[in-house]
């Protein structure tokens, strides 16, 4: 679970899985001390090649006929998708 820089304090679980369903702002703050928090490049590469992945893996479940498979896994991604950001104090660029 991601931690705030400053003061190592955990982000809950539900503030990071609403700050990623909201793409216009790119920063969080922190909710104990209220600092501004950013995903880091690393976090961002994920977030954006699994989103690219998504419309692939409907195509072919589409295709295949395995629409339920793909409906599990898409709202597996996303219920474990906080677990792998993490986050920096300053705006790191995507690549």
């Amino acid at each position: 679970m991601a931690r705030c820089i400053h003061c190592k304090t955990n982000l809950s679980w539900f503030y990071i899985f609403k700050r990623l369903m909201i793409v216009k702002r790119l920063d969080m703050e922190c909710s104990h001390c209220g600092q501004k928090l950013y995903f880091t490049s690393r976090s961002k590469k994920i977030l954006m090649g699994m989103t690219v992945l998504i419309p692939v893996l409907f195509v072919l479940a589409f295709i295949l006929d395995y629409m339920a498979l793909f409906m599990v896994w898409v709202i597996g991604y996303l219920l474990v998708m906080p677990w792998f950001v993490t986050v920096t104090d300053n705006d790191e660029p995507l690549f």
